[in-house]
């Protein structure tokens, strides 16, 4: 394993002989050092002792050069959609990225609804994006295992996650529209640190290395955070608290499944949403998910919910799998990490698709997918002269945990929000704290996700999902789709919370149980906070488009900050679906 000299390759080899074999299969070994750092990073967030960011991470410094740039990105994931798009806006736009700008580690599945967003920020054409999409599938499912198979409740949904998008073709895509409108990428140049003038007009100078150790500084009115969730700024601004959850993932994308209908076989117009195919193992709820993509290719993920705020901790029991299984090394200490993951990944993928005399694992998809939970656009104070935005920002839904969505459902919401914002200078950290893929309707989705945990009993999970599927298909199609795409609206809320009540009186028990009393107390505030947003997005819906516009246009021109979160709250409203 020459490509990978910070890893022992015979210790990995012993300890995860299922995992590097098959990444030696993948011409792929030089993945097993990135999941390694973030198994280190990740081990570190959850013990509450994240490594301390340097001192020179971020400060406040005098900054003499004048703004080379509007916009500098750190990070080349999904702030190349927003880069390309802020760029073609007219404004200058610097991005940067460790690696190569452009790569991706997952591959990514949207609605077909959703993706308009992206034309209509102006970021591609639908020509443009028929090279994209890999496939369209007529519809997705649902299913918690039980163990008479005729006893589980399905949910069928045609408009949820069904197009398959190829990532490294829309980011590339993107980056190709990021130079032709005049913006810069910079491949291989490490984040070093960023120092915000204190007062006065705003100037951050951002310090880039090389690989040669080279020093590079480059000067912008604003730094977007794209670093992802590791992120030293985002350790930086919330002081190494913990993200609320999040959803470790891995997965391959393969082909050479045997074909077929049947649930453990592959069919190509059918896609997994979430399925469990056993009850907890190694004390976590294994979940598993399959989109199709191009020919017989199938991308599958297994992952699953983890509560990291103390006071939230599900009280569970250690359902492992057997000891003494020979599939299987020693367990890892406390949650399974990504490798320990990816090896029983190896050593299930058969009970969820059975692999056909053909079938062939092509690459690794992995990575710690977070959320935190608030109730408000920005959980803590954004650092001078800072925007997080993506995996950074973490304002996905802690139960679908679909950062890819979010932003792009959000994409013109952030970057119209933003154009305002340079135009008219209003860059303080109050300013911009509306700017976000913040959504109230999905500020409540953490009480669903810690039912994602078992509590108890190995089967807490899959007897308790089956009854909300039932509920869910009751309630039609429609109210599940709003649901599972985070369009979720009040009335709905309702519905299912009290469905659930009427069907499952014992809920109320084991409510009290998985959340305790800090975390029922939460809900409630939560709850309020909630419907006082519903009640004024009624009030907004009343007026009509016409008359909102006339309002932040009024407003705009006594109070142009008062206009901003006016047209900030108008915006996410309008994502969501409620106006």
């Amino acid at each position: 394993m020459h490509t990978n000299p910070s890893a022992d390759s015979a210790a990995l080899a012993e300890r995860y002989p299922l995992t590097v074999a098959a990444f030696e299969h993948m011409a792929a070994l030089e993945h097993l050092d990135r999941v390694l750092k973030l198994d280190a990073a990740w081990a570190a967030i959850r013990s509450g002792r994240p490594a301390a960011p340097r001192d020179d991470v971020y400060s406040y410094s005098a900054v003499a050069d004048p703004a080379e740039y509007d916009l500098i990105y750190a990070g080349g994931g999904l702030g190349l959609l927003h880069a390309a798009i802020m760029a073609r806006h007219g404004f200058r736009v610097l991005l940067f990225d460790r690696g190569e700008a452009g790569c991706a580690h997952r591959e990514w599945n949207i609605s077909r609804d959703e993706l308009r967003a992206l034309v209509a920020a102006g970021f591609c054409s639908w020509d443009e994006l028929r090279d994209v999409i890999m496939a369209e599938y007529d519809t997705g499912v649902v299913r918690f295992f039980t163990p008479e198979r005729a006893a589980a409740r399905e949910l069928w949904m045609p408009e949820v996650l069904n197009v398959a998008l190829d990532a490294g073709a829309l980011l590339r895509l993107a980056r190709g529209k990021l130079v032709a409108a005049g913006g810069v990428v910079l491949d291989r140049r490490a984040f070093r640190g960023a120092q915000a003038t204190p007062d006065g007009p705003l100037l951050v100078r951002v310090e880039l290395a090389r690989d040669d150790g080279t020093l590079e500084r480059y000067v912008g009115r604003l730094l977007l955070d794209g670093m992802g969730s590791a992120s030293p700024l985002a350790q930086r601004r919330f002081g190494g608290r913990p993200f609320a959850g999040v959803c470790p993932t891995v997965g391959t994308v393969a082909a050479g499944f045997t074909p077929g209908t049947a649930d453990d076989e592959h069919n190509p117009r059918v896609g997994d949403i979430l399925i469990s195919v056993a009850n907890a193992q190694r004390g976590q709820q294994y979940m598993w998910e399959g989109f199709p993509g191009r020919g017989d290719d199938l991308t599958v993920y297994l992952f699953y919910y983890d509560t990291l705020l103390k006071n939230q901790e599900p009280k569970t029991k250690n359902h492992s799998i057997a000891a003494g299984d020979p599939r299987f090394p020693a367990l890892d200490a406390g949650p399974p990490s990504l490798m320990q993951l990816f090896e029983d990944y190896f050593a299930l993928l058969p009970s969820y698709k059975r692999p056909g005399p053909e079938f062939r694992h092509i690459k690794p998809v992995y990575g710690y997918i977070p959320a935190r939970h608030s109730v408000r656009p920005q959980e803590a104070p954004l650092l001078r002269g800072v925007l997080p935005i993506g995996d950074s920002a973490a304002q996905q839904s802690p139960l679908t945990f679909c950062g890819f969505g979010s932003h792009v459902r959000n994409l013109g919401r952030t970057t119209t929000l933003l154009a305002e914002a340079l135009r008219t200078g209003l860059l303080g950290p109050e300013h911009l704290a509306p700017i976000s893929a913040y959504q109230v309707n999905v500020s409540l989705n953490w009480v669903f996700s810690r039912f994602m945990q078992p509590w108890d009993a190995a089967d807490d999970v899959n007897v308790l999902q089956n009854i909300f599927l039932g509920l869910l298909g009751d309630l039609g199609v429609d109210l599940a789709q709003r649901f599972f795409r985070d369009r979720m609206i009040w009335s709905d809320y309702h519905k299912m919370i009290l469905g659930m009540f009427w069907r499952h009186p014992r809920i109320a028990l084991i409510a009290w149980r998985v959340l305790g009393p800090a975390g029922v107390r939460q809900w409630i505030a939560d709850y309020l906070a909630y419907s006082l947003a519903a009640l004024l997005a009624a009030l907004g819906r009343g007026l009509g488009a016409a008359w909102r516009e006339r309002l932040a246009g009024g407003v705009a021109r006594l109070a142009p900050a008062a206009a901003l979160r006016l047209r900030a709250r108008f915006a996410e409203w309008q994502a969501m679906g409620w106006l």
